[in-house]
């Protein structure tokens, strides 16, 4: 072999020996019991802006919602000409039961608020629940119009929404509704992600009995502003949830523990709604402006 050859191939395991020694001493992951830099469980909202977030997040929310809203219609204005009973019927149910991955089932309820077709069929058990004495389903039934419900305990033993369209015969006789019970906090989850599209922000979602239907810190969803403990060295909290149930829009501030942390820090909000039929959800963006 010529020298030229072997000094060539020399430099060539040594430029091989010295990039092995790189990766062994600064790529590979730290030995057990180093200790790291401090990892937060939430990411830090830095990315976009409280006014942007609340308006991507607000488009998106209701985008979702209403596409819930127009499958339930249309299952009702399918279930008019065919019945609330029999296979045809149990098809048009199968299928808004398919509508989202928030959806829990989907049911055909008779004029009198029993629950006649239910899928999928894990909840064929429920078939035949009277549930005529639940708020929304008096609603629907004296004003014969669409509804959505507050989250209420459903007869499935979860905590749900409901929206509920009329169904009338080809003579236009009022005979029952088409129901989708879905979980908010599922709808949420995914059109708020899809909403700041891998961005950062701190966005929560309220209902008007102050339950927290969505945050990015799941020990806080289900959480009532106006009596979890968390909330009870924080008056400025249940202040401004009261302010958020009576107006559909405003701005205010107050002081609670920040994002991951249970420091305390002053806090501006903004908020804005969303809803169907009447029943309303606050969107809220948040921004941490100073130490408490």
């Amino acid at each position: 072999m010529e020298r030229k050859t072997i000094l060539l191939l020399g430099a060539g395991v040594l430029v091989l020996a010295v990039a092995l020694i790189f990766v062994l001493n600064y790529a590979a992951p730290a030995p057990a019991g180093r200790a790291g830099p401090a990892q937060s469980t939430l990411a830090t909202p830095v990315a976009l802006g409280s006014a942007e977030a609340l308006e991507a997040v607000r488009a998106n929310v209701q985008k979702a919602l209403d596409e819930l809203d127009a499958d339930t219609a249309g299952a009702a204005k399918a279930l008019g000409p065919i019945g609330m009973n029999g296979n045809e019927s149990r098809e048009v149910i199968r299928d808004l039961a398919l509508a989202s991955p928030s959806v829990i089932d989907a049911t055909a309820v008779s004029k009198n608020g029993i629950m006649l077709t239910v899928e999928p069929v894990e909840y064929h058990h429920v078939e035949g629940s009277d549930i005529r004495s639940q708020e929304h389903i008096q609603r629907l039934i004296t004003s014969q119009k669409p509804v959505m419900s507050r989250v209420f305990e459903t007869v499935e033993g979860v905590n749900a929404s409901d929206i509920e369209y009329p169904v009338f015969t080809p003579s236009g006789a009022f005979n029952g509704s088409a129901s989708l019970l879905f979980r908010p906090v599922v709808l949420l989850t995914i059109a708020v992600e899809e909403a700041l599209g891998g961005r950062t922000a701190e966005v929560f979602v309220m209902d008007t009995d102050g339950v927290v239907l969505y945050d990015r810190d799941p020990a806080e969803v289900g959480m009532n502003a106006f009596s979890a403990p968390i909330f009870r060295d924080y008056p400025e909290v249940a202040a401004i949830a009261a302010r958020m149930v009576k107006e559909s829009s405003g701005s205010g501030q107050y002081t609670f523990q920040a994002e991951g942390s249970t420091t305390p820090v002053r806090k501006e909000v903004s908020w804005i709604s969303v809803g169907l039929h009447g029943t309303e959800w606050r969107v809220v963006a948040v921004n941490a402006i100073a130490p408490a």
